[in-house]
């Protein structure tokens, strides 16, 4: 397997929670995928980077907050961030 892509990444980290087995076949479920919207699409394949899934989940972490923050400040609580 490739060092430094998305799916090496990704493939690692099914490993850690899951065991060799079950990450190979979701491995090969996220190929299949992957197949499918490039030929759906017409379009080549663009490798993302071993860096994209920490990119995601940080930006996803950021949203959560600033979602709980609003729903706070709806409920009455004054919020204020602290770095």
């Amino acid at each position: 397997m490739t060092r430094n892509t998305r799916l090496s990444a990704r493939y690692w980290a099914w490993v850690k929670r899951l065991g060799k087995r079950k990450a190979f076949v979701a491995l090969g479920d996220t190929l299949l995928r992957i197949i499918y919207h490039i030929l759906l699409r017409r379009q080549p394949y663009a490798e993302l980077g071993p860096g994209y899934l920490d990119a995601q989940r940080s930006e996803s972490q950021e949203r959560k907050q600033k979602l709980m923050i609003k729903q706070l400040e709806a409920s009455g609580f004054p919020v204020t961030k602290t770095a």
